[in-house]
């Protein structure tokens, strides 16, 4: 359940002053009526409550609520907002938790009331709901220290309650009618997780490393579609993308990763309809975070990380985190790196009661094999390595920074602005096979590709949260902007047959091939401006909630050849939709459905036969069906979901001439999934999922009927993990998890197929005070499977085993 704030107050108009950046301005507020909070705390149940010690320092009330709720047995999820800038005197002694709260809110304004196991906040003869808060189980907890959950910040054990991916606000997952997973930092650190690939592998409605080993990229499918392309977010903003080059996101520097399933145009514009991956970042945190670990595993890894931050003084006014990794690490691709340096400082300033500023940064500098592809044979997958070890190196520095600036300009309105900006520098060399010279020898031609990637994100938003009579509203309205440079060379050598590297299939000799002059064959600048204006709207009713969002875009591409300087451009727009109905029983149980739509622009033109047009953008829609639980006397949620989702608009081969293509290609993705998760009192946390889907190209000139390449129909995963919580062995950690696969297809033509695959982890660990020793093996038993993706071809992910210690104080 979920605590909500609103004022008994009348509620003066007021006139929003326009949010600053790009002239990007927004509707001043029209009149609000008074509020009528009615919103409910549940209390534990029994009428005599037990007495505790309690020991809570004064200070700010978010805080005191957070120690109340670790000190009374009770989980407390509350916005933030609502209680910033008020003091709270503090609790010492031995009371019930009832007096407790009552001495805690002595001299704010605020009274407590109990009636029966409900409990309610209220100001003189109104009433101030407290909104999510949860009763059972402990607070959350880093370090020894209770924290309270926020839409971003941690989450105790595996099950998150609140979100804002799905909306844009703090909403509780309960009531969020589409399909939203939260993999919080506790799930990641106990399955090893090395990449948000890997953290994705036990999600519903995710392909995680569709196309096999490829450290390059973090790669996933949402519901039959790439999403790691346009879905690839941080911190609800999207991260540009070149052909190559793309920002990488390292999983230590995770609060949590969120996957948001369908199409989510609405909310943040162009995408594949399949959803996005939203990686929430670490940020400064009022309980201090002091945290180093040494990592060593197979491939020759060695890995350390830290993870520092608290209040900067005493007042709490200057918040700071910093974090970092550095890596040196071979891989399973002989003769490869995948070395790493990442840091990435924050700091958080509050400017006043109402107003805070947070500043962040990232740089990361990566080694990676630039082709870790295989040569496959009429008889299956080889041994032999495309790529050489004297060629075959990706390189690729990035770095970002930014602002997150929020004013709560009264208790219904909150004014944000985001703003980003990164850039990275890609320099990628290789080797591949060029012809076949013999029965036991291919030719192999070098190439490099060379990328200077840049892109900004501006998202203004202007929420609203009121009630008109029974109904209470939250109001979303937004004008974003994301600007996207790319500068891509790719050149090319040991082309032609006569200076082809010669490679035996029998005998391959790695690290003595002459590479020649490299001739550059293409070099294109593209640029990329979007702008989008959404509005929000949900509306809560007796136990109803209604969701209604719209969106417009406008975007403006070109794309220059610098060869011969001819520029084609591109102008589409596109409105999407969203609606949702959801109703939320005493039980927790919350059927709902929900439609929303989609929109991706699409470079290219028709042929001059047919009028040389600019393509149009495909189009998503979807249908979703689901339900949700989430039971009042355990940690824990369920959600099931039914969908039909179809793409439209795309391209296929133009029959007339194969040069070209025409947008009259259709998919469909109609599917099941479910997902369940867990963390109980008596140290057993859990996540299982089961994933249908089936994907088929409705219309195509060349795959009519068949299914898309490396959509499996069926996948499931367990993840389990046990905590000793006391005796001799308080504090052993044991765990492991299942993962299975189908098999897929290869190829458009579906004359080739991956194997099926089950793999297995296990993790052991145990706590030592301030010290733990952990050990994960995944894919224990070392089995490999040969993964090709319409002609590209390598092995899945072998045996990763990891040992660390970490030391938090």
């Amino acid at each position: 359940m979920v605590v909500r704030l609103n004022r008994h107050d009348e509620i003066q108009r007021t006139l929003l002053a326009a949010l600053l950046l790009a002239g990007s301005a927004l509707a001043p507020v029209v009149g609000l009526s008074p509020a009528l909070a009615q919103a409910a705390l549940p209390a534990q149940g029994g009428t005599s409550e037990p007495v505790r010690r309690f020991a809570i320092p004064a200070g700010p009330l978010d805080r005191a609520l957070t120690a109340f709720g670790a000190q009374a047995g009770r989980q407390v999820s509350v916005e933030t907002s609502v209680v910033r800038g008020i003091s709270s005197p503090g609790v010492t002694g031995q009371m019930t938790a009832a007096q407790a709260l009552s001495h805690l809110l002595d001299g704010t304004g605020l009274t407590a009331r109990q009636t029966g196991n409900v409990v309610t906040l209220g100001r003189d003869s109104a009433t101030i709901a407290l909104a999510p808060v949860r009763v059972g189980g402990t607070a959350p907890r880093r370090g020894g220290r209770a924290l309270a959950e926020t839409a971003t910040g941690p989450v105790r054990g595996y099950v998150a309650h609140v979100s804002n991916t799905g909306t844009k606000t703090d909403t509780p997952l309960i009531e969020t009618a589409q399909s939203v997973s939260v993999l919080s930092r506790d799930f990641i650190v106990d399955t090893g997780a090395q990449s948000v690939s890997q953290v994705l592998a036990y999600t519903s409605g995710v392909q995680s490393q569709p196309y096999g080993f490829d450290s390059r990229y973090d790669q996933f499918m949402l519901r039959g579609f790439g999403a790691n392309t346009y879905g690839n977010y941080r911190d609800g903003m999207r991260f540009a993308t070149g052909s190559f080059a793309q920002f990488r996101s390292e999983p230590y520097e995770a609060e949590r990763i969120e996957v948001f399933r369908g199409p989510t145009s609405v909310l943040y514009g162009s995408n594949n309809p399949g959803g996005l991956v939203n990686f929430v970042s670490k940020l400064p945190t009022a309980t201090p975070t002091r945290e180093v670990t040494m990592v060593l595993g197979n491939w020759n890894r060695f890995q350390g990380e830290f993870d520092l931050g608290g209040a900067l003084d005493a007042q709490g006014l200057y918040r700071g985190r910093i974090t970092g990794l550095v890596r040196d690490s071979d891989t399973q691709v002989p003769q490869t790196k995948d070395n790493r340096i990442a840091i990435a400082p924050s700091l958080t300033i509050r400017l006043g009661a109402r107003t805070s500023l947070t500043l962040f940064g990232e740089y990361q500098k990566n080694l990676y094999p630039m082709w870790p592809y295989y040569y496959r044979s009429a008889q299956g997958l080889t041994h032999v390595r495309l790529g050489d070890p004297a060629f075959n190196a990706l390189r690729q520095q990035q770095y970002y920074f930014g602002y997150k600036l929020e004013h709560r300009v009264n208790d219904v309105v909150t004014l944000r602005q985001n703003l980003r900006y990164g850039r990275v520098f890609f320099d990628g060399e290789f080797t591949d096979a060029g012809a076949v010279l013999g029965p036991t020898e291919i030719g192999l031609y070098s190439g490099r590709w060379r990328e200077r990637l840049e892109g900004t994100n501006i998202d203004n938003q202007a929420q609203f949260r009121f009630h008109t009579g029974p109904v209470k509203h939250t109001l979303l309205f937004g004008v974003d902007y994301f600007r996207q440079r790319l500068d891509s060379e790719y050149g090319e050598g040991n082309d032609t047959f006569t200076t082809l590297m010669p490679r035996s299939l029998t005998h391959p000799v790695y690290g003595r091939v002459a590479i020649g002059n490299l001739t550059t064959q293409s070099h294109t600048y593209q640029t990329i401006d979007q702008v989008g204006l959404y509005g929000q709207e949900q509306l809560v009713w007796n136990r109803w909630h209604v969701l209604l969002g719209g969106r417009e875009d406008i975007v403006a591409t070109s794309s220059r050849n610098q060869m011969t300087g001819v520029t084609t451009t591109n102008n589409p727009r596109a409105f999407t939709g969203r609606a949702s109905l959801l109703y939320l029983f005493d039980c927790g149980v919350a059927p709902y459905f929900s439609y929303s739509t989609s929109f991706l622009p699409t470079s290219g033109t028709t042929s001059a036969a047919r009028g040389t047009r600019a393509f149009a953008p495909t189009r998503g829609d979807q249908y979703e069906l689901g339900v949700k639980y989430q039971p009042h006397d355990f940690n824990g949620s369920i959600t099931a979901d039914v969908y039909d989702l179809h793409e439209k608009n795309v391209l296929t081969t133009d029959p007339d001439n194969v040069r070209y293509s025409i947008q009259t290609g259709e998919v469909r993705s109609r599917g099941a999934e479910i997902e369940g998760v867990m963390s109980l009192g008596n140290g057993l946390s859990a996540m299982a999922q089961y994933t249908y889907t089936e994907a088929k190209n409705m219309r195509s000139n060349t795959a009519q009927g068949k299914i898309p390449v490396a959509v499996p129909k069926n996948a499931a995963s367990l993840f389990l993990m046990y905590t000793v919580p006391g005796g001799m062995f308080r504090d052993l950690g044991i765990g492991g998890g299942v993962r299975f696969t189908d098999k897929n297809w290869a190829d458009m033509a579906n004359t080739q197929h991956n194997d099926a695959l089950t793999l297995f982890d296990v993790n052991l660990r145990k706590a030592f005070g301030p010290v733990t020793a952990q050990l994960n093996v995944n894919n224990i038993a070392n089995r490999r499977v040969a993964i090709c993706n319409t002609g590209n071809c390598t092995w899945s992910m072998g045996r990763m085993a990891l040992g660390s210690i970490r030391v938090r104080w």
